[in-house]
């Protein structure tokens, strides 16, 4: 998260101030006194007056864009600022304001320009490159934001807010750990700022630092235990060290200190999803979906927490809506095509996974996936096909060689079977399912030992095999005079 601090500052410094000699300098000298006192709404009363005596006036025009920054009135000093910069083109300070003025009046584009336009005048000038940095940041351009973060860092060394703001740009590059050490000069420099100390923790997390930025956490807190951004933190650095029961209490102080957290409600559903509380975990996902609708990740949490439950209808309506709202959600589509198969619901898992495939060709489990369910389905050509697709990608997917043995003997072409059956053994010695099928095809070709071997040697492999001892024992059965 970035710090804002104010930058209005006015080319005017108070011991530049002198004795005015016409009116309206009196009247800007008095603007100022005022302004001194604290009265900053009669300050930009007595200088609007003097605007209306001499429009052009140089110094009222300044302290004027300056003041209507003060207080919040953006609008107003865009057209007063604009008016000074036309009339003293190189005040590197009067373009400064000018950009901040179109900053928040949501004209960052214009910002940006008047930013340059400083540094043109005056490039050891560090607010505009640190005002520069937080537009490129915002902008998503965060090479160009951190260029321009370490400029100002370079000429204002003592800054907490460049730091911390360049440690922002860093975090959003991934480069980690100038990150922390970007955070860890703003907390040395500001070491009462609960912000600083917070953000140095979620770093510290993203790097894998659990117990430092549990530390930096605490510290946060000790200095502002309303912190929100502290107790999250905290509290998914509990999560991340499978402290669950402590993580869930500070999920639920967030939503205690603001009950709309998105953050808290999702987080707590995972947890207790986590701890099998499943009621209290669709209560949470479906709270989060209500602050955040659609939200891909609460989906999936949600659906993955019906599919758990076996209620698979509601599992499937939360999938279709996550596929609806994401329809090139590749994970989407799997899980969306594995419920239906649980259901039974066979032609439509196909078109899902054949989706999923068109999205993610890659995704070899779908494929074999999809291959299998085709196979169930007496589709042996277009198993085949997506079989020997999975085998293109990784020619030693003992999955693919034994789906293909299937095909090939249930099409009669049993040389061809025993021999994609083999490769997978002989891949994968331990692979159970292919020494039974083996066994099939050696029991049609009438080589009966070997049937029988294939047969115990898948029972060794899995003494719990079902089908391979079925298999062994009808075989025992008939060839026993």
């Amino acid at each position: 998260m970035m710090l804002r601090r104010s930058v209005w500052w006015v080319l005017l410094s108070l011991a530049a101030l002198v004795a005015f000699a016409d009116e309206v300098d009196d009247l800007v000298a008095r603007a100022v006194k005022q302004y001194q006192a604290g009265n900053v709404t009669q300050a930009i009363e007595t200088l609007e007056g003097a605007r209306q005596k001499s429009p052009n006036h140089k110094g009222t025009l300044q302290w004027l864009g300056f003041l209507y920054l003060r207080v919040g009135r953006a609008a107003d000093a865009v057209p007063v600022l604009e008016q000074l910069v036309q009339l003293a083109p190189n005040d590197a300070q009067a373009h400064n304001n000018l950009g901040n003025a179109y900053l928040h009046t949501g004209q960052p584009d214009k910002a940006l320009a008047e930013y340059r336009t400083v540094l043109k005048l005056k490039p050891d000038f560090a607010d505009a490159h640190y005002n520069m940095a937080n537009i490129l940041m915002k902008q998503g351009k965060m090479n160009e934001a951190i260029v321009a973060f370490q400029t100002a860092a370079r000429l204002a060394p003592q800054d907490p807010y460049i730091w911390n703001n360049l440690g922002v740009a860093l975090m959003g590059a991934n480069r980690l750990k100038e990150a922390i050490e970007a955070y860890r000069k703003a907390a040395a420099l500001e070491p009462k700022n609960a912000q600083v100390w917070t953000n140095l923790g979620l770093a510290l997390h993203a790097a894998g630092n659990l117990r430092e930025a549990e530390a930096a956490f605490m510290k946060a807190l000790a200095i502002d235990a309303r912190s929100l951004g502290a107790v999250l933190g905290l509290a998914q650095t509990y999560a991340s060290q499978k402290q669950d029961a402590k993580a869930i209490q500070l999920f639920q102080r967030a939503v205690a200190m603001q009950p709309d957290s998105f953050v808290a409600h999702y987080n707590l559903g995972v947890l207790y999803a986590r701890a099998n509380n499943s009621a209290e975990a669709e209560k949470a996902l479906r709270r989060a979906l209500e602050l955040q609708p659609n939200h891909r990740d609460t989906l999936l949490a949600l659906a993955s927490l019906y599919q758990k439950d076996k209620r698979l209808l509601e599992a499937e309506n939360t999938y279709r809506a996550l596929v609806e709202a994401y329809p090139k959600d590749a994970e989407g589509w799997w899980q969306l095509g594995a419920v239906l198969v649980l259901q039974n619901k066979n032609e439509e898992a196909v078109q899902a996974w054949e989706k999923l495939l068109v999205l993610s060709p890659q995704h070899l489990k779908g494929r074999i996936a999809l291959a299998n369910l085709l196979y169930r389905l007496n589709r042996d050509s277009e198993a085949e096909e997506h079989y020997k697709l999975v085998l293109k990608q990784d020619a030693r997917n003992v999955e693919a060689l034994n789906g293909l043995g299937l095909v090939c003997d249930r099409q009669g072409r049993l040389q061809e079977a025993e021999t994609y059956l083999k490769q997978a053994i002989a891949i994968n010695p331990n692979y159970a399912y292919a020494h039974n099928n083996l066994g099939v095809v050696y029991e049609k070709m009438g080589k009966k030992n070997e049937a029988i071997e294939c047969y115990r040697r898948a029972l060794s492999i899995n003494p719990n095999y079902t089908d391979a001892r079925n298999n062994l024992q009808r075989f025992t059965r008939t060839t026993t005079p």
